[in-house]
């Protein structure tokens, strides 16, 4: 559970802060990623300057923001690469043209040797700035690869706070959002306790984790205060995600697919589809004539067994008398 104190050591140190980093942690799951991408963009809001990053690439459907995470840390500082050979290079200046707002770096070759080669200039930004860092999933600083040895010096320098569903090691400040169905609904209550906004990208991604992580809903773990949770995504702008099971249990969607690839079809087309299905029926009933012909004649043929052995024995006639009694008379 969200501990009040931790909380209120946080407010103090956002309303400080001018810059903030929300960093995902490797090998996380469609709950986690949602969470950290719906506290980015109600942190956006917020603050003028925040970024979020991860160690490695990956893709969640129906998740959205996700194209804003970058798999690097320095954001501050331009830098210029290229090629260099020590004793081809003879001067390097620059100059500033105040008139055209531009910067000239100008690396001059000496004598004999080839200037230098354009292809193999690279530009790329480095160098990071952070008053609050927010870790999500992170119990180890080794586990965020690059993103941590390249700019241990940024971790010291900043207020580091861990979001995870126990308190780590590391951090500053420790928010614990264990006790509630999943990551997501603590988050929500994560941004409403430290009044941030919620936008609807925010919303409709931790409704969509909120609905996988309970299986629609129908998971025991999901609660009273889970559905409250759902009830105020929606009021906030969510929007469901279920575009499969939507299509399957809406029968009236098939019957316009049928009705459309009908009318595609040409009149020709139809009227041989009807000749088909007659003749299939006209084979299906003479099929069953012949099924049961055979049963009838055999039921025929033990009536005429019975008479015929009511012929062949005189005791069953109605008219017979014995013989000693016709004697007597």
């Amino acid at each position: 559970m969200l501990n009040e104190i931790s909380l209120s050591q946080l407010k103090v140190v956002l309303d400080q802060a001018h810059t903030a980093l929300v960093i995902l942690g490797p090998n996380a799951n469609i709950d986690q990623t949602a969470s950290a991408i719906s506290f980015y963009q109600s942190l956006k809001d917020l603050k003028t300057e925040v970024n979020i990053c991860s160690p490695e690439e990956f893709s969640f459907a129906n998740l959205q923001g996700q194209d804003e995470i970058k798999q690097k840390l320095g954001n501050k500082d331009l830098s210029v690469s290229f090629d260099y050979d020590e004793a081809s290079v003879d001067k390097v200046s620059y100059h500033i043209d105040e008139t055209k707002g531009k910067f000239y770096l100008v690396v001059k070759p000496k004598k004999g040797y080839s200037p230098l080669d354009t292809k193999s200039v690279s530009f790329d930004y480095v160098g990071a700035q952070a008053d609050v860092i927010f870790l999500f999933g992170v119990h180890q600083y080794q586990s965020l690869d690059h993103l941590y040895s390249n700019y241990s010096e940024v971790y010291d320098n900043a207020t580091v706070v861990t979001v995870h569903n126990f308190e780590p090691e590391i951090g500053d400040i420790k928010l614990d959002i264990s006790g509630k169905s999943c990551w997501s609904e603590t988050t929500l209550s994560l941004i409403e306790k430290l009044g941030l906004e919620l936008n609807n990208v925010a919303a409709t991604n931790l409704l969509y984790a909120i609905e996988n992580a309970t299986n629609n809903l129908s998971s025991f773990t999901a609660s009273a205060d889970t559905f409250e949770s759902v009830a105020k995504l929606l009021r906030a702008g969510a929007r469901r995600i279920h575009p499969k099971k939507v299509a399957q249990s809406n029968p009236q969607l098939s019957s316009k697919k049928i009705d459309i690839q009908q009318e595609k079809k040409t009149s020709f087309e139809l009227a041989l589809e009807k000749a088909k299905i007659k003749k299939n029926e006209f084979d299906l009933n003479s099929q069953m004539e012949k099924r049961l012909l055979p049963k009838k004649k055999k039921n025929k043929s033990k009536k005429v067994h019975k008479d015929n052995s009511q012929e062949q024995n005189p005791m069953r006639d109605k008219d017979y008398l014995p013989d000693n009694l016709g004697r007597r008379i």
